[in-house]
């Protein structure tokens, strides 16, 4: 009698539901103490379940699958921007009716396709043969060797649907069973303690996984399960050893671009729309080439200069046809795909003044100093700009035919309250008037010249503090600021360690965000700070939120 897959899925998900419910135990002894703690232990993020895009790039890199079933999933909640915080990320009903359709998608596909580097074909042949493919890719998908008791089971189940449907549903069934199970679709950074320590430590599997999810945005490759084997993560020398290879690969700083992209909400950049009566240029497919422009913007930088002042004044910009308003009369963009080109003399470059950004970060009849002024001081200066008070209208001022958008924005500060936040946001969005609503370069609207001035009325760092004339000397300022670059360097923090930030976290980041600086704001350099940092693989034995 065949095995449901439902109910198999409950027996085996019932069998190693110690990934959800207790610490599990360790399947190898915890790495050696190569170093005291100089600092107090960071909290524990909970198991950490796969977003959509780790999903996605899993069952790509584990079965060759790129038809990104995780689309279907529900849409990660978001804090700070990021789609990984374990505390928010839970599995609802939703999630798992999903997980189960993906599972017997992609079991179905992987079957049919029959490709033997995936998954070797067993018909006609024995039992055994199905436990041998199990064997070797069961923990490929749990990042780890299997304990007993869930190699017993799998096997159990496999088996028996073997002598009841034959050997191909028995494999097509195991891999169901698989993808759906908790320890592949969470990812276990719980530890075991550290002898005569107050903290636990990561093992070597689980270390793996956190390195190659942070940095490569997807599973560990063979090379580094070998490391994780061998006990080669089990130092400090190895662990920095391991970064410099990863990073040194084709994909090794996937996982930074997979954070630019949450930065600046770029799946939302695609979806952006404008009235047509204003901007009768606009089309939805204008906005899907902005999202396009812009990623390849980021994979640009990454693959030439990855620094954060490259990020913010690299003069590269990416056009295809629909993207020739932004390019100088009688430039044409590429006929379909994009062609990279520089923007135009006289403009700044920079992830700031990309069409895609500035087109975003305005309003649907006109540009918006609001946005970007609030873009600048949450996401560069880590001084965000608290909500309005709830008696406060956010309307904001109606276009007009007469005026300016400064002009229209100067009257709303007329009142004391909206003028208490307005005060810090508006100068640095004012600097960015010279593009209008569509992030089109302007020198003048309604027939009146642009004032582009203004400038960053208070932050930490005093060199950012003063007037500017215009975008230009704004960015400049940026490239150059401590305090931009410990802000992006917390952001980068806050996504690799996929929870809320706590006090402990400071002590840490502090040669972080110093290693950062010191090396010109090189990516590369902050990446290895994080992944080598002793807080990045220990935490504290309770492992309380804050």
């Amino acid at each position: 009698m065949a095995v449901p897959m439902r109910s198999g899925w409950a027996l085996l998900a019932g069998a190693m539901a110690c990934a959800c419910s207790e610490r599990p135990k360790v399947e190898e002894p915890p790495p050696p103490v190569d170093e005291p703690l100089a600092c107090e232990a960071v909290p524990a993020a909970p198991l950490r379940l796969l977003t959509r895009y780790e999903y996605d790039r899993t069952v790509q890199d584990l079965l060759g699958d790129t038809s990104a079933p995780a689309r279907e999933f529900p849409r990660e909640p978001l804090a700070h921007g990021l789609d990984n915080d374990a505390t928010l990320l839970q599995v609802a009903p939703d999630n798992v009716a999903r997980y189960f359709e993906a599972a017997e998608f992609l079991s179905r596909q992987v079957m049919t396709a029959a490709d033997p580097l995936v998954l070797p074909s067993c018909e006609g042949k024995p039992a055994s043969c199905g436990r041998e493919v199990l064997a070797g890719l069961a923990p490929r998908v749990f990042r780890r060797p299997l304990r007993p008791e869930e190699w017993e089971l799998l096997v159990g189940l496999h088996d028996t649907t073997h002598a009841a449907e034959g050997p191909s549903v028995a494999l097509e069934r195991g891999l169901q069973l698989l993808l759906q199970s908790p320890q592949f679709l969470y990812r276990d950074e719980l530890g075991a303690a550290v002898p005569n320590m107050d903290y636990h430590r990561l093992s070597g599997h689980q270390l793996a996984t956190k390195l190659s999810y942070f940095l490569r945005a997807t599973t560990p490759d063979a090379t580094l399960m070998a490391q994780a084997a061998s006990g080669v993560l089990g130092t400090s020398e190895g662990i920095g050893s391991a970064v410099g290879d990863i990073l040194a690969q084709p994909d090794g700083l996937d996982g930074l671009a997979r954070f630019l992209a949450l930065w600046l909400s770029l799946d939302e950049v695609a979806t952006t729309e404008k009235d047509m009566a204003v901007y009768p240029e606009f089309s939805l497919g204008l906005a899907a080439s902005w999202r396009q422009s812009l990623a390849l913007y980021i994979a640009d930088v990454l693959a030439t200069a990855p620094t954060l002042k490259a990020l913010l004044t690299s003069r590269v910009l990416f056009a295809d046809k629909s993207m020739a308003l932004y390019l100088p009369k009688g430039t044409e963009g590429a006929a379909s795909s994009f062609a990279q080109t520089e923007v135009p003399q006289g403009q700044p470059g920079g992830v700031l003044a990309q069409p895609g950004f500035l087109a975003f970060k305005a309003l649907h009849d006109g540009s918006s100093p609001i946005r970007r002024g609030t873009f600048v001081l949450d996401k560069l200066l880590c001084e965000p700009v608290g909500s309005p008070p709830a008696n406060v209208p956010i309307t904001p001022p109606a276009p007009s035919n007469a005026k300016t958008t400064r002009e229209r924005f100067e009257d709303h500060k007329a009142d004391a309250t909206c003028a208490l936040c307005h005060k810090f946001i508006d100068p640095v969005g004012f600097v960015f008037e010279n593009f209008d609503g569509m992030g089109r370069w302007r020198l003048e609207e309604n027939g009146i010249p642009i004032d582009a001035r203004g400038g960053i009325l208070a932050a930490a760092d005093e060199s950012l503090v003063g007037p500017v004339e215009g975008p230009d000397e704004l960015i400049a300022k940026l490239a150059q600021s401590r305090q931009v670059h410990d802000c992006v360097a917390r952001e980068v923090y806050r996504f690799a360690v996929g929870r809320p930030l706590a006090r402990a976290d400071e002590c840490w980041f502090e040669p972080i965000r110093t290693r950062f600086f010191d090396s010109g704001g090189d990516f590369k350099a902050l990446l290895a700070a994080i992944a080598t940092s002793p807080g990045f693989r220990t935490h504290a034995v309770q492992g309380d939120l804050p």
